[in-house]
């Protein structure tokens, strides 16, 4: 059995970032969600997002009841580095590996649920205007009401919310 664990939303302007993991041989599944108040100041400096991801993860293995012997395949995005040294410390088998497929499309999926969620947009317009720009042409359309969901930690943003 492998279990698979993969991200999304990580590089995105705005919304959080998503974990998803899935038993590739019995299609379960676990996902959870790291809030966007995680890469904002003055969280962001400190890397909460790094521990809240690997809180994630050990919820998924705790309730896909996954045994230390079972293979755990980890995205090899920097999201997951906190996560892997806390697994192998705990004595899981963690192999970096590029997450493609089924999974990878989960974590999509799961991200922009994440934003229709908050009221950004239906499924097909938020998947429409997914990339840098796009993003930041939403939320420039009303900056006051939509700097909310940005990921203000990052170095670019005030860059480009004066732009």
């Amino acid at each position: 059995m492998v279990i698979e664990v993969d991200d999304s939303g990580w590089g995105d302007l705005i919304g959080g970032a998503v974990i998803v993991m899935r038993r590739v041989e019995t299609d379960e599944k676990y996902s959870g969600e790291i809030p966007t108040e995680l890469f904002k100041e003055p969280e962001f400096r400190y890397k909460a997002y790094l521990r809240y991801a690997t809180q994630i993860i050990l919820e998924g293995l705790d309730k896909l009841q996954v045994p230390k012997t079972e293979a755990i395949h980890i995205c090899t995005g920097y999201i997951f580095e906190h996560a892997e040294d806390t697994l192998r410390e705990l004595g899981y088998k963690v192999t970096e590996v590029k997450i493609e497929g089924k999974t990878q499309d989960l974590a999509e999926k799961t991200f922009i649920e994440s934003l229709v969620k908050r009221g950004i947009g239906s499924f097909s317009e938020i998947a429409s205007m997914r990339s840098f720009n796009g993003f930041l042409d939403w939320v420039k359309e009303d900056l006051s009401e939509r700097e909310q969901y940005v990921k203000t930690g990052w170095k670019n943003w005030a860059k480009h919310r004066d732009t």
